[in-house]
C-alpha cells in the first residue's frame, strides 16, 4: 500500500501519527500538556502565530499537538481535507454555523434535529437575526420549497434522534449546491466507521464525539469536518470563542478512535438482533432502526451506510407510564442518557425534552410519542440484553392488561445463550 488512503478503516484508525519515526516510537500519541511553545526567534512566531497549518504549536488555546494527532486521524477517516475537535458536540455544531452565518442570513434545518441545536436555531440564532425553517428534511420536495435567496446553511442530521430517520445526503446535497447554499450534517448517530457524508456531497461533516468516538463515557468533545477553507474559518471562531480540547481529552479520544471500527461493529450487529427481537413481541407497538428488514429507510440507509448503528429506539403500550414501567424494572441497562458507549443504556426521550403538558403537541410535530425509548446498544452479550429487555416487555404487558386494554400474551424469551 503505498499512501493512508489505502488503507482500510481499522489500519487507519489504529496507525499513529509519527510515521516517519523507526526507531524508539511511541505507539501511542504522547500527551503535550502545556500551554505554550518556544521558538528559535521572534520572527518564527509571528510567522507561525499567522499561519493556521501552526496554531498547534504556538499556544494550546489554539490548538496542541495532541489534538492536531486527533484531528489529522478524524479528517482521514471522514475523507475530508481537515477537521477541528471541539470540548463539546455543541461547541462544534454552534461556533460551525456561527462561522458561516450573519445577519441576514436564512436556514433550512430538519426538524427531527438534537434539541439543543433545535433551541440554537429556533432562539439564539433567530435574536442575531438569522431566520430558520424547519422541515422534515425526507421529504426532498420539502427541503426545496423551503430554500429562499437567503438561504446560506441545509441542516440535517442522519440517522437523526431518536426516530432514527435516514435522509438522503446525497439528494440534499444537489439540492444546497443548486442553491448556492452549504449542506451540513450531523452523523453523531453514524460515525465515521458507518458514514462519510462528505463522498455524498456534504459540505462539513459534524460529531458529538462523546458518543461513539469517545465510546466509554469518559470525554465529552465535538468534531467538524470538511474542506480545508472551511474548517480554517471555523478554527478561527473557534480561536475567538473557545472551546478546545485540552490535551489529556485528546489522547483519550485518540485511544478511543482505535478501537472505534471494532466496536461500532459489534454495536451494530448487537442492536440489529435485538431490533427483530423486539419486533416480535407483544406490547412493543413500533420498533426504528435504519437497517431492519420493513422500515421504511432500509433501502436508503444500506446504500449509504455500512450498518445500521448502535441505537435502537421503540415504543411500548402504555405511552409514558408504560415506558417508565419498561425502563425502571431493568436490572442490567442502566437509565442513564447519551449513548454511544461500551456499556448499553436507555432513556425515555419525551421525560427529557418536553413536559407533560407538552406530550401531545410535541407527538405531532415530532414524531416522538410518550411511549417511546432510546436503547443505546452497548458490547454486552446480546443474549444477557434481550433477558433484561424481556423484564422491561413484562413489566410494560402486565400492566395493561390489568388494566384491561390488552388480553394475555405470549411470555417474552430471549433466545438461547449460544444462538
Amino acid at each position: 500500500m503505498d499512501t493512508k488512503q489505502d488503507m482500510g478503516f481499522n489500519t487507519q484508525a489504529v496507525k499513529t501519527h509519527l510515521d516517519g519515526l523507526r526507531q524508539h516510537r511511541p505507539l501511542g500519541v504522547p500527551i503535550t500538556q502545556n500551554t505554550n511553545f518556544q521558538f528559535a526567534s521572534s520572527r518564527a512566531l509571528g510567522e507561525a502565530f499567522h499561519d493556521p497549518h501552526q496554531a498547534a504549536a504556538v499556544y494550546t488555546r489554539f490548538g496542541h499537538p495532541t489534538l492536531a494527532a486527533a484531528e489529522a486521524k478524524l479528517a482521514r477517516l471522514e475523507g475530508g481535507e481537515a477537521a477541528v475537535v471541539f470540548d463539546s458536540g455543541m461547541g462544534a455544531i454552534t461556533a460551525s454555523l456561527l462561522a458561516v452565518l450573519a445577519a441576514g442570513d436564512h436556514v433550512v434545518a430538519q426538524r427531527e434535529i438534537f434539541a439543543q441545536t433545535f433551541t440554537f436555531l429556533d432562539e439564539k440564532a433567530r435574536s442575531l437575526r438569522i431566520e430558520t425553517s424547519f422541515v422534515d428534511a425526507t421529504d426532498l420536495d420539502a427541503v426545496t420549497a423551503a430554500i429562499r435567496t437567503q438561504t446560506r446553511v441545509v441542516y440535517i442530521e442522519t440517522p437523526s434522534n431518536p426516530l432514527l430517520r435516514v435522509a438522503d445526503i446525497a439528494a440534499v446535497a444537489r439540492i444546497a449546491a443548486s442553491h448556492g447554499a452549504l449542506l451540513f450534517v450531523d452523523g453523531t448517530f453514524a460515525s465515521p466507521y458507518l458514514q462519510n457524508p462528505l463522498r455524498w456531497g456534504a459540505d462539513l461533516v459534524l460529531h458529538s464525539g462523546t458518543k461513539f468516538l469517545g465510546g466509554h463515557a469518559d470525554i465529552m468533545c465535538g468534531v467538524a469536518v470538511g474542506r480545508s477553507a472551511l474548517v480554517n474559518q471555523i478554527r478561527q471562531t473557534q480561536v475567538l470563542l473557545g472551546g478546545l480540547l485540552d490535551p489529556h481529552a485528546a489522547w483519550l479520544l485518540l485511544r478511543s478512535i482505535k478501537t472505534l471500527g471494532v466496536r461500532v461493529q459489534r454495536q451494530c450487529d448487537t442492536a440489529l438482533a435485538l431490533a427483530r427481537f423486539l419486533v416480535q413481541q407483544d406490547g412493543i407497538v413500533q420498533v426504528h432502526y435504519p437497517w431492519l428488514e420493513g422500515s421504511a429507510y432500509v433501502e436508503l440507509a444500506r446504500k449509504q451506510m455500512r450498518g445500521g448503528g448502535g441505537v435502537v429506539s421503540f415504543e411500548v403500550a402504555g405511552g409514558l407510564a408504560g415506558a417508565r414501567r419498561f425502563v425502571d424494572v431493568l436490572r442490567l441497562i442502566p437509565v442513564a442518557t447519551s449513548l454511544g458507549g461500551v456499556e448499553s443504556v436507555i432513556e425515555v426521550p419525551s421525560e427529557l425534552d418536553f413536559s407533560e403538558r407538552e406530550l401531545g403537541a410535541a407527538a405531532s410535530l415530532t414524531g416522538i410519542r410518550p411511549g417511546l425509548i432510546r436503547l443505546s446498544v452497548g458490547l454486552e452479550d446480546v443474549h444477557d440484553l434481550e433477558a433484561d429487555l424481556c423484564l422491561g416487555v413484562g413489566a410494560a404487558v402486565s400492566a395493561t392488561v390489568l388494566a384491561g386494554a390488552r388480553d394475555e400474551s405470549a411470555p417474552c424469551e430471549p433466545a438461547p445463550a449460544h444462538a
